[in-house]
């Protein structure tokens, strides 16, 4: 099968809802591979103090672009439409899917397990620095801050 051929039938299979609500990065992160390629919605400051647990929301575009016609969005700080619905949540363009996917498929290349707390520690990276951490990048540090929790509460004892 063609490179071409691969993408067209990956393209075919996703699915396409207008929106859809995960209850945390977890929901989302099991969704990789899954939806047609969208804006991902978050509560930035929301997502800083707890990445885990944070409502996060794929808006279709074309769907959105209905919503306006009907009357049912509003518009968010950044000058987004939204939906009426969470327009009380602060929420603000996060990632496209096709870019936060691309995250959890660089951490998931080597074929070794990736926690919930790598793929945080990689998407604030990208956030920050709008470039990838590979699997070994990540579990250094993950494994230096162990190393150094380690210290401190040996120091404090």
């Amino acid at each position: 099968m063609s490179r071409y051929e691969t993408r067209l039938k990956d393209y075919l299979r996703r699915e396409r809802p207008s929106y859809r609500i995960f209850e945390g990065l977890q929901e989302l992160v099991r969704s990789v591979g899954q939806l047609h390629n969208n804006r991902l919605y978050v509560n930035v400051a929301q997502w800083d103090q707890d990445p885990v647990h944070i409502p996060i929301y794929y808006l279709d575009e074309h769907w959105l672009e209905e919503c306006a016609e009907d009357g049912t969005v509003a518009t968010n700080e950044q000058d987004e439409h939204i939906p009426v619905w969470i327009s009380d949540r602060q929420v603000q363009t996060w990632f496209e899917l096709a870019t936060f996917e691309s995250i959890v498929e660089v951490l998931k290349d080597t074929g070794q397990p990736v926690t919930l707390q790598m793929v945080i520690m990689a998407v604030k990276y990208y956030e920050k620095h709008d470039t990838y951490l590979d699997y070994e990048e990540v579990k250094a540090v993950i494994d230096l801050w162990s190393v150094l929790t380690k210290v401190r509460n040996h120091l404090t004892e």
